[in-house]
C-alpha cells in the first residue's frame, strides 16, 4: 500500500472492482450511493441528508477534506461504474495533556449491501492508515458502529456522547412580569475568539482534547453558507445577558433529526467562570424549548418533540445543577474509537506528561523497566530518575519472565488515557495481570480522567 497515498493511486481487485482516491467528479456518485445505504428501508427514497452531507465534505470548503479524501470501491462492470464502497478520512489535532499530535479520522464508511462480506472495508483502511502514516498522524479515531471496527486495530478508549434529558413539560416557567437574564442570538466570525475561549475552558478538564482550527470555527459559523441548499447540522450560538455581554455559548441540532424518535441535541454548552450557573440555567431551557419548538419535525408522521436531549459528557456541571427531574439519563455514553499503531512512538511523543506525572506521585524519581506483556507483543518502557528514556517493542521471553504487567491485545489504550483503570478493567478480563510495584508507577503514569473530545463533522 506504499503507493496508496498517490492521488493517482488505481489498484484493481477483481472481478470488475477498482479501488482509487475520489475526485471532484465522484460527488454525485458518491452521494447517490451514501443516500441509498442510508435509508430505514430499501422501498424509501434516497436519505437526503446523506446527500447533502457528502456534497458539503466534498465541496472544497470544508476544513476537514476535501473532494480526494474519499477512498472508493467501484464497479466498473456495472451500467454507470457506481460507487460500491467507500469511507473518507478527515484531519484533526488533538492533544494529550497539553501536546499536540495529529489524528486521521475515517468516517462515512460503508458498503452495498450486494457486495458485503468480500473485505473490501479493509481494503480501504488499509488504503486510509497508509496515508495517514506519510500524514505524520500518531493516532487515528472514529465514531462509529458497535465492535466493527475492532477489526482493523481500533479500540474503545474516549467518552463519547453520554445522553441525558430534560422534558420540555418540566421546565420551569420564568415568573409574571419576570425579565430573563439571558438570551442566545447566532454567532458570528467576530464571535471566535470568544469560542475558543470558552471551548479550551471546557477541554482543559480532561486528558485528551481537540484543537479546532480557526478555520473549523469559521466554517461552521460563516462558510458553510456558501453552499446554502446543503442545509447545516450545528448551530452555534452565543449567550447574552441582558446587558448584550457574552457569558457563554451553546451548539444544538440545526434542524430536527430525521429518524422516527425525532430527537433534538444540545451538544456543547459552556459558560464563563464566574456566571451563577444555577441563575441562568432555566432561562437557557426556555430559551433552547422555543428554539427547538419552531423546527419542523423530519416528517410529519413523527411524533411532537418531548424532550431536549444533552451530550455534553459525564462531568459536565450542567447535569448537577439540573437535578433528577430535569436531567435524566437516557443512554450511557457510548465511546469513541482510537488506534494507535506505533505505541513506542506515541508515548515518547507524550513522555513529558508521563514525567510530571511521575515527579507529582509517590513514585517521584522512578528507575527501572515496565515491561507490558500484550500477549501477541507487548513494551518495555525505560525509566532513569524519573524521566522516560526509552520505549520499544518486547516479547516475554520463553523462561525468566519478570514482566510488568499484562493487557490482552489494545485493551492497554484505555488505560493509556484515561478512559479506563486497571482496576476496572481486572473486573472484566482475567488475563489483566499487574505486579505490586508497577501498579504504583502505572496508576501514577495513566490516572483514569473522562475527556471530552467533540465529534466535529
Amino acid at each position: 500500500m506504499s503507493t496508496a497515498i498517490n492521488r493517482s493511486f488505481r489498484h484493481d481487485l477483481g472481478a470488475g472492482l477498482v479501488l482509487r482516491w475520489s475526485t471532484a467528479a465522484d460527488i454525485e456518485r458518491i452521494a447517490t450511493f451514501h443516500g441509498l445505504v442510508h435509508r430505514e428501508r430499501a422501498d424509501e427514497p434516497p436519505n437526503l441528508n446523506y446527500m447533502n452531507s457528502v456534497r458539503a465534505l466534498m465541496s472544497g470548503d470544508n476544513p476537514l477534506m476535501g473532494p480526494d479524501d474519499f477512498g472508493i470501491v467501484e464497479d466498473t462492470s456495472k451500467e454507470g461504474t457506481p460507487v460500491i464502497a467507500c469511507a473518507c478520512w478527515w484531519r484533526h489535532t488533538w492533544t494529550y495533556e497539553g501536546i499536540s499530535f495529529g489524528v486521521g479520522r475515517p468516517e462515512l464508511v460503508a458498503t452495498d449491501p450486494a457486495y458485503r462480506n468480500r473485505g473490501l472495508i479493509r481494503t480501504l483502511f488499509e488504503m486510509l492508515h497508509a496515508r495517514s502514516v506519510a500524514d505524520g498522524d500518531m493516532v487515528q479515531a472514529i465514531t462509529g458502529i458497535s465492535y466493527f471496527y475492532r477489526q482493523f486495530g481500533y479500540e474503545y478508549a474516549l467518552e463519547l456522547e453520554d445522553r441525558r434529558a430534560t422534558p420540555l413539560a418540566l421546565i420551569p416557567e420564568a415568573k409574571l412580569g419576570e425579565p430573563e437574564p439571558i438570551a442566545l442570538r447566532e454567532a458570528t466570525a467576530s464571535d471566535i475568539p470568544e469560542l475558543i475561549e470558552l471551548y479550551k475552558q471546557r477541554q482543559e478538564s480532561g486528558i485528551v482534547a481537540e484543537s479546532p482550527t480557526y478555520e473549523q470555527w469559521l466554517y461552521e459559523i460563516e462558510t458553510w453558507k456558501r453552499h446554502p441548499e446543503l442545509g447545516h447540522t450545528i448551530n452555534f450560538q452565543m449567550i447574552v445577558d441582558d446587558k448584550g455581554e457574552t457569558v457563554g455559548m451553546i451548539a444544538f441540532d440545526a434542524k430536527r433529526r430525521g429518524n422516527p424518535t425525532d430527537l433534538w441535541y444540545v451538544w456543547l454548552l459552556e459558560l464563563r467562570e464566574g456566571v451563577n450557573k444555577l441563575k441562568v440555567m432555566p432561562s437557557i431551557l426556555r430559551a433552547l424549548r422555543t428554539y427547538a419548538l419552531s423546527l419542523k419535525p423530519a416528517r410529519s408522521d413523527y411524533p411532537p418533540l418531548q424532550e431536549i436531549c444533552f451530550a455534553l459528557g459525564t462531568i459536565h456541571p450542567v447535569h448537577e445543577i439540573l437535578g433528577e427531574a430535569l436531567d435524566y439519563p437516557k443512554e450511557p455514553p457510548y465511546a469513541w474509537y482510537l488506534r494507535v499503531k506505533d505505541l513506542p512512538a506515541f508515548l515518547m511523543h507524550i513522555a513529558p506528561a508521563l514525567e510530571a506525572r511521575l515527579a507529582a506521585s509517590p513514585v517521584a524519581g522512578y528507575t527501572g523497566d515496565l515491561k507490558l506483556n500484550f500477549y501477541r507483543g507487548g513494551l518495555r518502557m525505560i525509566f532513569e530518575r524519573g524521566h522516560l528514556t526509552g520505549v520499544e517493542n518486547w516479547r516475554v521471553p520463553l523462561h525468566n519472565s519478570d514482566e510488568s504487567a499484562a493487557f490482552p491485545p489494545l485493551t492497554f489504550l484505555p488505560v493509556l488515557f484515561g478512559h479506563r483503570s486497571i482496576e476496572a478493567l481486572r473486573q472484566i478480563f482475567p488475563d489483566v495481570w499487574v505486579s505490586n510495584e508497577a501498579r504504583i508507577v502505572l496508576k501514577a503514569l495513566f490516572p483514569t480522567r473522562p475527556s471530552f473530545v467533540f465529534g466535529w463533522n
